[in-house]
């Protein structure tokens, strides 16, 4: 893990010999993804008397890191912290303002988050420390995801991704790319996240980064799970668990889960899907990571719905409208609305679900999420008693299933997406050969 693009060299002058060795090996066994060895070698360093004030704060990020990586977050924070305190150098205070944005995010404290983002990018462009910089965009870029914002957060992202080629960053560019696949999926731009997905992988595999090739493989898969190609994303999602679960990366295990089991609802073993759904949620609660909690809730409100469990959708969508509200966030605004609406339509209450599938039209628009608008307009077409206007919004469903479908260059990936049965069943409806797309 070079700081090649940081401002200035990072000394190891006025370190004792002892000190230093335990600082290096740490670094080794870190790269190695041997986080507790790492962490029990920074803890060594640290104990060493008369230590300068910025080796011990790096060490103190760096030992932070090892803790957020095994979950150990009050740690993680603890070491942040210290590190924030411990040094009057402003580049060091940036990086570990950086690293306490990305705990807030993975808590879904969004506004502490962008405000440790925002300083520490400002404290970064002072100092002229690009690896800072870069961090703080990537950091930033995501928080604009999540809210919705994904023009603002590609632009944010691409520039991060430009400071880390032009420093060689390898790890930092794919975990750049790792976001900026995230934001093309979210937009509903399969093969523009596909290609960020894909690259990511190759560079964090040529730097025997275990746990994010784990993380890359998940997504290429959930790319392929939004497609409907489900075969292929049930054998990404299960090479990804094998790899999280040798890379110890338990962070990563609940995400995984989550879409084993919607691989496996979709393929029809319902049974099974909820198991991996049900660990999945319980997964996101332990690590308090309320995103993925809400995603979650989500995929067994559908399921639930889709088989008919009405009595189970109405708690897991009254959970699932509680975790939106706390962050405050459109995208989760969107899938909460989406499937209130979807329970009260099966409810019969037709009036009342309309009234909250156009919010959630509402939210999805600013979130600019295309692969949550066809659905919602397919499900409004059948909601809506004026045929006119349900005619439009069938319109506006075949619409987006086209300008999802067009880009793809695989073409078995695009036939997948095409005749799958929710997809078949929207074009059909209004008149269009898939054939023809």
């Amino acid at each position: 893990m070079s700081d090649t693009i940081s401002s200035g060299q990072f000394s190891l002058a006025g370190v004792s010999a002892a000190a230093a060795t335990a600082f290096r090996e740490g670094r080794k066994a870190s790269s190695e993804q041997e986080f507790l060895k790492a962490i029990q070698y920074f803890t060594e360093a640290l104990d060493f008397d008369r230590l300068p004030a910025l080796f011990q704060a790096r060490v103190f990020e760096y030992r932070g890191l090892c803790f957020w990586l095994i979950g150990e977050f009050r740690a993680a924070e603890k070491d942040y912290n210290e590190s924030l305190i411990t040094s009057d150098n402003i580049g060091q205070k940036a990086r570990a303002r950086v690293r306490l944005g990305e705990l807030a995010d993975f808590r879904g404290e969004y506004d502490v988050a962008a405000a440790l983002y925002e300083e520490a990018l400002q404290e970064g462009i002072a100092t002229e420390n690009l690896l800072v910089v870069g961090r703080a965009r990537r950091g930033l870029g995501i928080l604009d995801r999540r809210q919705g914002n994904t023009e603002r957060a590609l632009r944010q992202l691409t520039q991060a991704l430009a400071i880390f080629r032009q420093g060689g960053e390898t790890r930092e560019q794919g975990r750049v790319l790792t976001s900026l696949g995230r934001t093309r999926q979210a937009r509903g731009e399969y093969q523009q996240a596909l290609s960020a997905h894909r690259e990511a992988y190759l560079l964090l595999e040529s730097v025997n980064d275990r746990w994010r090739v784990a993380q890359a493989v998940n997504d290429i898969g959930e790319c392929h799970q939004a497609l409907y190609d489900v075969e292929k994303a049930y054998e990404h999602h299960q090479n990804a668990l094998n790899l999280a679960t040798d890379a110890g990366a338990k962070l990563l295990i609940p995400e995984i889960k989550r879409n084993l089991g919607v691989d496996l609802v979709e393929s029809g073993q319902y049974d099974q899907g909820l198991v991996y759904l049900q660990a999945a949620l319980q997964g996101t609660r332990e690590h308090g990571n309320r995103e993925h909690e809400a995603l979650t809730l989500y995929q067994l409100a559908r399921a639930y719905l889709q088989h008919g469990d009405d009595a189970l959708a109405v708690q897991v969508v009254l959970a699932l409208t509680h975790v939106a509200e706390m962050l405050n966030a459109d995208r989760y605004r969107a899938l909460a609305a989406f499937a209130h609406g979807e329970l009260l339509f099966h409810q019969g209450r037709k009036a009342e679900a309309l009234n909250e599938l156009n919010l959630a039209m509402l939210a999805a628009q600013t979130a600019v999420d295309r692969g949550i608008l066809w659905k919602l307009h397919a499900t409004m077409s059948h909601v809506s008693e004026n045929e006119q206007i349900a005619a439009v919004h069938l319109n506006i469903a075949a619409e987006f299933i086209r300008q999802t479908a067009e880009p793809l260059q695989d073409e078995r990936l695009r036939q997948c997406f095409l005749n799958a049965p929710p997809v078949l069943a929207v074009l059909q409806a209004a008149q269009i050969n898939p054939n023809q797309i």
